[in-house]
């Protein structure tokens, strides 16, 4: 049996709702591949590898690398290996060689932190990787390679091969405007109060942020009601 999961791209996971700052370069970078990957013959060009202890976009730039492919007619497949956890670890590399991707975004690898049978799979992906021309793989990880428990010491070989990014938090200004930016991108008009409250009231955490963004823009549907602080207190509870 294959399965190919498909991505389902949200208005908001696009490079022109990120906010740079601190993280110009693995910005550029991502861009850079997909639009030049033919530029890239050599592997450790073409796997990219994002790290951050906290929830500071990692998942938004993978999704925005496959969207970006997207628009430039590439095939890609994004995989959450958190999410993956139910299914049989062999499903992953049957995704890969039934999808002949372009590009590959495998997001969370630290959920197979010393789980061997997920790290064969994934080093199953890799290997295919290695044999396709102008394929580009971007992994992410909130546990860095050096401290993984690796059951296969050639699959942390592997994960080194390429470009590596630390990426920088955001300060709180700059998370201001990325909720602007992502409010935006799904058509919502909202003061700067409501923008602040938000902010205030809520996670400083950008993953939780945006999941309160997306609880608000389908209430705000579903009711077909405006985003006010009212509004906010009422679906969030606060």
């Amino acid at each position: 049996m294959q399965l190919v999961l498909p991505v389902s791209f949200r208005k908001q996971d696009a490079f022109e709702t990120f906010i740079e700052r601190g993280n110009e370069q693995v910005v550029r970078h991502l861009q850079d591949l997909a639009g030049l990957r033919q530029m890239f013959p050599n592997a450790s060009q073409r796997i990219s590898l994002l790290y951050s202890k906290q929830a500071r976009g990692k998942t938004h730039l993978l999704l925005a690398t496959c969207e970006h492919a997207a628009k430039l007619g590439f095939t890609h497949q994004y995989l959450n290996l958190h999410s993956l956890q139910e299914m049989p670890p062999q499903m992953l590399s049957s995704m890969i060689e039934a999808s002949k991707t372009d590009v590959i975004c495998i997001d969370n690898l630290h959920a197979i932190d010393a789980k061997k049978s997920w790290q064969i799979a994934l080093f199953d992906i890799i290997n295919q990787f290695v044999e396709r021309d102008n394929t580009l793989l971007v992994i992410s990880t909130s546990i860095p390679i050096d401290t993984m428990n690796f059951e296969l010491p050639d699959l942390k070989t592997r994960l080194t091969w390429g470009t590596n990014f630390n990426l920088v938090e955001l300060d709180d200004e700059d998370k201001l405007s990325a909720i602007e930016l992502q409010l935006n991108a799904l058509g919502i008009d909202a003061s700067q109060d409501v923008i602040n409250f938000l902010f205030s009231r809520t996670s400083r955490d950008m993953q939780k942020l945006s999941e309160c963004i997306d609880n608000l823009d389908k209430a705000s549907l579903a009711s077909k009601r405006k985003v006010t602080i009212p509004f906010i207190k009422s679906v969030l509870a606060l």
